[in-house]
């Protein structure tokens, strides 16, 4: 009797060439970028069943042509609001460096992001400080408080946060509270939700997913900003979580996560505003009146600031642009910090450049992070960084986790964006650009602070690995535009 293995295996490799070809001719049919669409190709054609697995899980936008539909067309009838609060507000031709020149023009440009002065700016350094601030301003609160994370983790100082909350709906203040499906599920599958609802606190999902998609960490596309609204008046913006690094996520073993947060007034707390309402009005159908989005906000101070809302939908290319005209109009000083460092080609051939015509260039990552995958893929840039100037520290005081950018004494941006394609392109992330000396030389000081407790990986055992492990993270490099 004639064996079967022979049939099965060309049944197997049949198999895998279908699954191949068919994850293939899709990827090509969505003329996604020749990185993206080639990273694919290769993932599946190497594993063809992990790989079609993976590629529908996270391969492609989960939006409902519903819900993207509804978003352009709100998108689109803020402009005119915003383009109202630009003629009060506006102060984009007062800047002559390059970079904030460029910033501003594509703020302006998209119709979304304007640089508005009259406002105060306050850089928050550490958790500490962010929380103790915003809980004033809860208890301060008369009217409405707006809350938007991609993570609430419960526990330490969130739960204080929580019950300023539940006090100020005591007190009947209005609250809202927007949190991710997916970075947030703990928190909305909890006995947490309940305790905030039953407190008069509305709680809704952003970006809702199933039990299945639910599962898993990494689900595309995800609501990743961090926003604080209070009164209308008083707004926070920043890379920090609802959640306190004394107590999150420890068992991973790779320190405090260290992050860095705004507290705005004036005109941009306005904006910010709005972009939480946009946010809010995609999880319910009924119509609204974006009119109603915008309070009549006043100067409070001199700051000149942009917000930059990005995502499907709202220009996700914007903030790409910025940050890539930033990093070429840099003429003396370039200090960026950022936990997840996987951009393209294009962006590190910029900050190479930026360190060969003389500027100083410095990048600033954890020494530790919570991937290992984007960890060996970060790393794979570093060789040719350094070999270009490019100083790229190690800081070893916790996760770094604050996204940041300061360009000469001109120009700082603080937010929600990491160096890596999910933030460019498929996330809903938020930044604040700051166009006011004082708020760099704020911002710089932070950078002196962080590089102080870092080492300059050009003099750690890392440059002296070896041929294996160079290897792991060049393959690793080969998929880092679907990280």
């Amino acid at each position: 009797m004639l064996s079967h293995a022979p049939w099965a295996a060309i049944g197997s490799l049949t198999f895998h060439i279908v699954v191949a070809m068919l994850i293939s001719l899709r990827v090509i049919s969505k003329r996604r970028s020749t990185e993206v669409a080639l990273s694919w190709i290769i993932l599946v054609v190497t594993f063809p069943v992990a790989g079609a697995v993976f590629y529908v899980l996270v391969g492609e936008p989960w939006l409902s042509r519903r819900r993207s539909a509804r978003r352009a067309h709100l998108s689109e009838q803020i402009r005119a609001p915003i383009a109202q609060l630009e003629q009060r507000f506006g102060c984009e031709g007062m800047f002559e460096h390059p970079a904030s020149r460029a910033v501003a023009a594509l703020g302006h440009t998209s119709g979304l992001s304007p640089v508005l002065c009259g406002n105060t700016i306050d850089i928050l350094e550490d958790s500490d400080r962010f929380f103790d601030r915003i809980i004033e301003d809860i208890d301060h609160a008369t009217a409405s408080i707006d809350m938007l994370f991609y993570i609430w983790s419960v526990g330490g100082r969130a739960d204080l946060v929580a019950d300023a909350l539940m006090r100020a709906s005591a007190r009947g203040v209005k609250c809202r509270l927007l949190l991710d499906g997916a970075g947030s599920k703990e928190m909305l599958r909890g006995k947490g939700r309940s305790i905030l609802t039953n407190a008069g606190i509305e709680v809704r999902t952003a970006l809702p997913v199933g039990v299945i998609r639910g599962s898993f960490n990494r689900i595309d596309i995800r609501n990743h900003r961090k926003l604080v609204v209070i009164d209308d008046r008083v707004a926070y913006t920043g890379s920090q979580n609802l959640a306190d690094p004394l107590v999150f996520k420890r068992e991973l073993n790779v320190g405090p996560w260290v992050d860095l947060m705004t507290r705005i007034e004036g005109p941009s707390a306005a904006q910010l505003s709005a972009v939480f309402e946009l946010d809010w009005a995609m999880e319910d159908a009924h119509p609204v009146n974006v009119e109603d989005w915008f309070p009549d906000p006043v100067r409070v101070g001199d700051a000149p600031a942009q917000v930059v809302p990005s995502g499907p939908g709202q220009r996700p290319s914007t903030m790409y642009r910025m940050l890539t005209a930033a990093v070429h109009g840099a003429q003396h000083r370039l200090t960026m910090t950022t936990p997840y460092f996987v951009p393209d080609d294009a962006f590190v051939s910029a900050l190479m450049s930026a360190a060969m015509r003389g500027v100083e260039t410095t990048v600033v990552v954890p020494e530790k992070i919570d991937g290992p995958l984007v960890r060996f893929a970060s790393r794979a840039y570093y060789d040719d960084l350094i070999e270009s100037g490019v100083r790229v520290l190690a800081y070893e005081g916790g996760l770094l986790h604050a996204k940041t950018i300061a360009v000469d004494e001109d120009l700082a941006i603080i937010g929600t964006v990491n160096l890596d394609r999910r933030s460019f392109w498929l996330n809903y992330e938020l930044s604040l650009v700051i166009h006011s000396p004082e708020g760099v030389r704020d911002l710089a000081g932070v950078h002196a602070r962080y590089i102080e407790r870092s080492t300059p990986i050009s003099e750690s055992p890392w440059m002296r690995r070896r041929w294996g492990r160079r290897f792991v993270e060049n393959t690793a490099r080969l998929f880092s535009p679907i990280l």
